[in-house]
């Protein structure tokens, strides 16, 4: 198996920003099951920013296809003289081979290895951007750049000037969002390879300026081509699911106007990751998975096609066994009964017409040593009642089968049906947290070529 690099600053509370975890359910409290949240303030800890951050006219994150965040990737580490200069960006650029079908640049100053994003001085002594870097990268066609440090100003929230800290890149990132290049900040440094593989994406926030990301990389994926194909579920405010999503349009210290993306995410809905900890006491927290989940979620998944049954229908052992045939086993199972796409996920009928997984399935799942399930519909029976009534831990049978043997769920996905062929790679990310139940993810499938 490859080796996958994760990149990523953990999201937890930080002195800086209003993002930050929470959590909405707890054993400890006496609730039914153990829940993460997220409040997402327009940005923190490891995030993206489109030219839609600076004008409301400007691209946003639905205009871009999803290679620019996912794709080949060039490092460019820095000397360690605090300046980024553009010759030397251009001349490393000029080094590496098939550039020209390169979208993504990495600039590695080591600048959060040496401070963490708590420490005053991960601010105070930034790298600084030479501004013609901006030509460089739209000479070699790079679309996507990430940095291992902050671009913007923080000024105190008391009447203490002693703790506003200038940045000197403001102006740079102002002026590459204007020439249409993304921006990722507060990357970690943890690769020695100049070629990489780089998976940035953000979560799926439609027409988003700003999104979180976990960034990872793969080496040996560097050459490799392929399909992306969008595969989750996007966000909006829901008649169900604790979640309250909106754009924030506010005045920066210097009077520009900027426009960020929010929500309040609270519980396991839309497009993310289950540890067994969510319904178990006793089970496995995300942190414990293996490179804490990251290499479970990121596997080849073997796609079981039950599109043409009619809904509601029971998901049992005989249908699984019948689809997946002569099938090489992979660590992944996809479960796909189009549920989103014929209903809508807005709809009480994703509840209501709701395929369901029968216990002999659920063992056939666990019997054959699948690392995590992935689903397009609520895998429990009792799941129908939901729109009527509470529901208790003790009555998700089949979560607590998969659970109870260590298994994790990747849930909410949907346009299953553009997957080509039996098997597809899945890299689905979850966002680090100190949540520890599971993530908000954003799945894609890749169909290599």
């Amino acid at each position: 198996m490859s080796q996958i690099i994760d990149c990523s600053q953990r999201i937890e509370a930080n002195w800086n920003w209003d993002t930050t975890t929470f959590i909405s359910q707890a054993y400890k409290n006496n609730d039914q099951f153990q829940e993460f949240g997220l409040k997402w303030y327009g940005s923190g800890f490891t995030y993206i920013t489109t030219p839609k951050w600076i004008n409301s006219k400007y691209k946003n994150l639905d205009d871009y296809n999803l290679s620019i965040f996912c794709g080949s990737s060039i490092i460019i580490d820095i000397p360690d003289d605090n300046k980024v200069d553009s010759e030397f960006v251009e001349k490393e650029l000029n080094n590496i081979n098939s550039i020209n079908d390169i979208q993504i640049c990495i600039i590695s100053t080591k600048h959060s290895k040496n401070y963490t994003i708590k420490d005053f001085n991960y601010w105070k002594k930034s790298p600084i951007l030479d501004l013609n870097i901006i030509n460089v990268l739209k000479k070699y066609k790079i679309k996507h750049l990430v940095l291992d440090f902050n671009c913007e100003s923080i000024f105190s929230k008391r009447d203490d000037k002693n703790h506003n800290f200038e940045n000197p890149n403001e102006n740079f990132k102002i002026h590459l969002l204007e020439n249409d290049i993304v921006l990722t900040e507060n990357f970690v440094s943890n690769n020695n390879s100049n070629k990489t593989f780089y998976i940035g994406l953000p979560i799926s926030i439609p027409k988003g300026s700003t999104s979180p990301t976990r960034p990872i990389l793969i080496n040996d994926w560097f050459d490799r081509k392929g399909k992306i194909i969008d595969v989750a579920t996007p966000l909006f405010n829901h008649w169900r699911w604790k979640l309250d999503i909106w754009e924030n349009d506010f005045k920066n210290h210097s009077g520009q106007l900027r426009i960020e993306s929010n929500f309040i995410f609270s519980g396991h809905g839309f497009n993310h990751c289950d540890a067994p900890i969510h319904m178990n006491r006793d089970g496995k927290t995300i942190q414990e998975l293996p490179n804490e989940g990251l290499d479970i979620f990121i596997n080849e998944a073997n796609l079981i096609d039950m599109s043409e049954y009619e809904l509601p229908f029971k998901v049992t052992k005989e249908i699984i066994e019948s689809k997946i045939k002569n099938q090489d086993k992979k660590n992944l199972i996809i479960l796909r009964t189009d549920l989103t796409n014929k209903v809508g996920y807005e709809s009480r009928e994703w509840h209501l017409k709701a395929p369901f997984v029968d216990i002999d399935a659920a063992n056939w799942i666990v019997d054959n040593k699948f690392k995590s399930v992935c689903l397009d519909f609520p895998q429990d029976y009792i799941a129908r009642e939901m729109p009527e009534r509470v529901v208790y831990n003790d009555e998700f049978e089949i979560h607590h089968k998969i659970f109870d043997n260590g298994i994790t769920f990747i849930e909410d996905l949907m346009n299953l049906g553009e997957i080509s062929g039996d098997t597809s790679q899945i890299c689905a990310i979850p966002l680090k947290m100190d949540c520890f139940d599971g993530a908000p993810m954003r799945t894609v499938a890749i169909d290599w070529s």
